[in-house]
Formats: structure tokens, sequence, C-alpha cells
């Protein structure tokens, strides 16, 4: 593989010395590390295509949860524009402040409500279910 360099003394070789092999690529390295590509590729594909269904669920909470809260919003202010109707005009304006403040307790509901569908899915997404468990049911509505 080498010859021995001419202008040094054999005598005087250096003990130390020794050749190093020179490194050849392995093909059975390419093929294992190709593999363990293509497998990867396929797994992202496989979670991308398939959403968690755990998702589904906490998006129809959060969409029934702000359903209420609108609903409740709805109620008080037709119960306040009735309310306003019947009465005479001096106690009208105590309606009036008593449906704007009804409005306003409902609108901080509806924000909540929103704000915990919000951390809820964010919640969901954070974390990974186990393939066992099974799948959750939506809670039955309250009245």
């Amino acid at each position: 593989m080498s010859a021995p360099d001419p202008n040094l003394d054999p005598a005087h070789r250096d003990p130390d010395y020794r050749e190093r092999p020179v490194a050849r690529s392995n093909a059975a390295a390419w093929w294992v590390a190709g593999i363990v590509a293509v497998i990867a590729i396929v797994a992202v594909a496989f979670m991308a295509r398939n959403p968690n269904p755990n998702d589904q669920a906490q998006q129809v909470a959060a969409a029934a949860d702000q359903g209420r809260a609108q609903g409740y919003v709805e109620g008080q202010q037709v119960a306040a524009n009735q309310q306003a109707m019947q009465m005479p005009s001096a106690a009208q304006q105590s309606i009036a402040d008593q449906a704007a403040q009804a409005r306003a307790d409902a609108q901080a509901a509806a924000d909540r409500a929103a704000m915990n569908a919000d951390r809820a899915s964010r919640n969901a997404s954070a974390t990974m279910p186990s393939t066992d468990a099974a799948p959750a049911s939506a809670p039955a509505p309250q009245q």
C-alpha cells in the first residue's frame, strides 16, 4: 500500500508510527439509514392525515359552551325588553341598567367559556393520548 520513504534511514524509524487503513464506504449502513428515513416520512404523513379524535370532541364541547353563553345573553335581553315594555318610564331606566348589567355578565360568561375552550384545546394538543384508551364522550348539556 505504501512505500517506505527513501529519504529516511530505516534504522531511525519511529516505532509508534502506524499506517492507518483507508476508510471505505459501508453500503449496509446507507441502506439502513434510507429505510429509517422512509419509515419516518411515512409516520409523519400518517400523523398529519389522521388528526386526534379528542380534538373534535373538545371543539364540540367548546361550541356547546359558547352556544349556552349566547343563549343566556339573548334570554336576558328578551326578559329585559319585556319588563321594560311593561313598566312606566321612570322604572325603565332601572330596567335598562339591569339589562346592561345582565348583558355584561353574559358577555363575561361567554368570554370565560371561550377562554376555557381555548385552554382545553391547547392542553389536548400538548398531550398525546394513549392508543388503548376508550374515546371520551361529550358531556351531557346542562339546563
